[in-house]
């Protein structure tokens, strides 16, 4: 059951500065979530314009000036951003209080993962992106939230059954409380994988032809975000708790970074955020 989806996060522009919400994904007095863009910033080139990824060989300054802008049009600090460095592995950390501040500069990470969970608040969970899928969970009743980077290695490793599960020992999170939001990411009217990847999925899933579909060329597409949503369905999250963006990232170039239509190893594009806090 490849889906096609019809946009439903919301674009909202201050200042200049461009950046999405899922309108029912949360209620906003009970956590803060957004997804930034690449416009209204400073950075240059294939970088342009509001890059917050460090390891783009892009300019430092200017990305640090980017998070600032960012942070500043959703209503908080720079401080309060905590992320990890992300391996597209399954690893799921914890952040505490403690952890404000430890973020700010290139190489400062709470550590190798793909994922965060926490029950602080004002303490602002980020994943950058440029294709994978972000994925952000909110359980209200134990007042966690957790997020996810999910690329197909991450999808087929389960990091966003891992982060939900890890919620659920440290917090006591119950899957059918939880509502979680599908970010921008490449679709599957995009996203071309080779074989290897469908053999991968093949291996571990049984709903993989629920999943993949065949391209113009007899070529296999995956449809990332319905793959995580799967897996979290078979976990007991109920799918009426599900909200997808319905954005692809090469579709809407405009408006996000995208690895596959635009970068390389060698010359590797912009990062865009996905963010969640506890307000």
């Amino acid at each position: 059951m490849v889906l096609t989806l019809k946009q439903t996060a919301e674009r909202v522009k201050r200042g200049g500065v461009a950046y999405y919400q899922l309108p029912g994904f949360a209620l906003p007095k009970a956590i803060l979530h957004a997804f930034s863009t690449r416009v209204g910033g400073v950075s240059r080139g294939v970088h342009g314009t509001l890059n917050l990824g460090f390891k783009t060989q892009d300019d430092p300054l200017r990305v640090r000036q980017n998070r600032d802008l960012f942070a500043r049009t959703i209503g908080i600090r720079t401080e309060q951003f905590v992320h990890v460095e992300q391996v597209h592995g399954d690893e799921v950390i914890e952040a505490k209080a403690g952890d404000r501040g430890r973020c700010l500069n290139p190489g400062q990470y709470l550590g190798r993962a793909d994922a965060l969970v926490t029950r602080e608040p004002r303490l602002a969970l980020m994943v950058q992106v440029a294709d994978c899928l972000p994925v952000l969970f909110h359980d209200p009743v134990r007042r966690a939230i957790g997020v996810a980077h999910a690329g197909w290695r991450g999808t087929v490793n389960h990091v966003a059954v891992k982060t939900l599960l890890h919620m659920g020992e440290v917090y006591g999170t119950n899957p059918s409380d939880v509502r979680v939001g599908f970010g921008p990411c490449i679709g599957p009217c995009c996203y071309e994988v080779g074989e290897d990847v469908y053999r991968e999925f093949a291996g571990v899933f049984p709903w993989v032809e629920d999943v993949f579909r065949t391209g113009f060329a007899g070529n296999r597409m995956l449809d990332l975000a319905e793959a995580n949503a799967r897996q979290l369905i078979d976990i007991g999250v109920k799918r009426e708790n599900l909200v997808y963006s319905g954005l692809c990232t090469v579709g809407k170039i405009g408006d996000f970074y995208s690895h596959r239509a635009e970068g390389s190893v060698e010359r590797p594009t912009g990062r865009f955020a996905a963010v969640i806090m506890l307000v």
